[in-house]
């Protein structure tokens, strides 16, 4: 096939056959094959991966050399699995270009690095710890006897994808990334940037962040203002009046360790504790209709209801059995908590609901988790001419508006969206509609960014 004809075709393009396959959701067929790299470029005769790859066919028959490439976040996410929604989020762009999926080394069909941090028949560690000290050590040796967990970098997942690109013989691609998938992003702007044609960071997450300190102050801010708009919101007010007072009692009754629920296997219960509880709140800001439950959530544990947190703690931490953590923590305890400053982190947690649990969770689990070293110069901010679409929601308890203001600097060519009324890597048609007439036009230049505030979602009252 021609480097210009993408692939709509049932050719084989380079070194990486294509078939007829089936994604979940999707009606058309897609194009699925594997990529065969070295865990370790610096060992070519070493330990092999399969990078799989799934490609979403452009409807128009047709398909422009620059396909459309995202980037997930976590890090553990896979690409694959997404495909349907993928597909629906970028709409019209797929009449004229392929979707290029492709599972980063440790995630989904590429080598899945899974840990078992949940077991339903002893849920009590659970309750205690977001990521439970022993199970992360346990999973450390586990994968450490049939992977190199350092070799599950940016790095190498940048030189992965290049070789995709380079397989199937496109010319530039169009970066799709958000939360953490942007860090990916960066990396391989840097790495490979005359293979990008435009970069989409939804949720940015600087390079140069330590991005665990950050949370603390980033959700307390969310957190203060879901508590306001409940309070200017007559049913969330009637129905809540007392939502600080609760809340601080709650947060007291944590903190005295007197807290005890019923869990299966245990007649005596388990004791929950408080930065388990404040962690998974944490989870809900991450977007208003989440937020939205908050103070139902607060009144009934106030009232002695622990039951819907209970619930929700345990349904996290079973999603996270299929997601691949491995590559979590081979990620973030080498380009985020290797940096870590002692003294940053009561800075960073003093005068917030979380305080410093969180921070410390990932400080534990990466103790004893290989790390891999990073080059001269990795954790610079980016600098690039790469036309860049910044999107930011101002209800994002993960990612703040700063991160954009601050790696936004290093993209002369840039458009920076703040989504009102929106939390973390959120869509909107508006959003579809500048993205669209980003990417047709390849430039960052005179595309209309004012989007209308997205108005708050009912609270939950009952």
């Amino acid at each position: 096939m021609a480097a210009s004809a993408g692939l709509a075709s049932n050719a084989i393009a380079g070194p990486l056959p294509l078939s007829d396959c089936t994604l979940p959701g999707l009606a058309a067929p897609a194009r699925c094959g594997e990529l065969v790299v070295p865990e370790n470029p610096k060992r070519p005769d070493g330990r092999r991966l399969r990078i799989a790859v799934a490609v979403v066919p452009a409807t128009g028959g047709k398909a422009l050399p620059d396909p459309i490439v995202p980037l997930m976040g976590g890090p553990g996410e896979d690409a694959i699995s997404a495909g349907r929604d993928l597909a629906e989020r970028l709409g019209s762009l797929g009449k004229d270009r392929d979707l290029l999926l492709v599972d980063q080394r440790g995630t989904g069909k590429s080598e899945i690095l899974r840990c078992d941090l949940h077991d339903p028949e002893t849920p009590a560690p659970n309750l205690r710890d977001f990521l439970p000290p022993a199970a992360v050590q346990a999973c450390a040796s586990e994968l450490s006897q049939r992977a190199d967990l350092t070799q599950y970098t940016y790095l190498h997942f940048a030189r992965d994808l290049e070789q995709v690109r380079q397989a199937l013989g496109y010319e530039k691609l169009n970066l799709f990334a958000g939360s953490y998938g942007t860090r990916a992003a960066q990396v391989y702007l840097r790495a490979y940037p005359e293979s990008v044609r435009t970069v989409y960071l939804g949720s940015v997450v600087p390079i140069d962040e330590v991005a665990p300190v950050t949370m603390a102050k980033a959700s307390q801010a969310v957190f203060e203002s879901t508590f306001d708009a409940c309070a200017a919101d007559a049913a969330c007010r009637t129905a809540f009046p007392n939502l600080p007072v609760e809340f601080d009692e709650v947060l007291e009754r944590l903190d005295s360790g007197t807290v005890r629920v019923p869990v299966a296997g245990s007649v005596a219960g388990a004791t929950l504790s408080r930065g388990r509880v404040v962690e998974w709140l944490r989870a809900q800001l991450y977007r208003p209709r989440s937020a939205a439950a908050l103070p139902w959530l607060i009144h009934k544990a106030h009232a002695g209801d622990w039951s819907p947190i209970v619930e929700g703690i345990l349904e996290q931490a079973e999603s996270l059995d299929d997601y691949g953590l491995g590559l979590f923590f081979s990620i973030t305890c080498a380009e985020d908590m290797a940096f870590l400053s002692a003294d940053e982190i009561p800075a960073a947690s003093s005068n917030t609901f979380l305080r410093d649990y969180r921070v410390r969770q990932q400080q534990a689990a990466c103790q004893h988790w290989p790390k891999a070293p990073l080059p001269m110069g990795y954790r610079d901010p980016v600098r690039s001419p790469v036309p860049a679409m910044f999107v930011s929601g101002d209800s994002d308890a993960a990612a703040p508006l700063e991160f954009t203001d601050h790696a936004a600097r290093g993209f002369p060519n840039r458009l920076a969206i703040v989504a009102r009324g929106q939390g973390h890597t959120e869509w909107s048609d508006c959003i579809e509609k500048s993205y669209r007439q980003f990417v047709e036009s390849g430039s960052a230049r005179h595309i209309d960014s004012s989007c209308k505030r997205v108005p708050r979602p009912p609270f939950r009252t009952r």
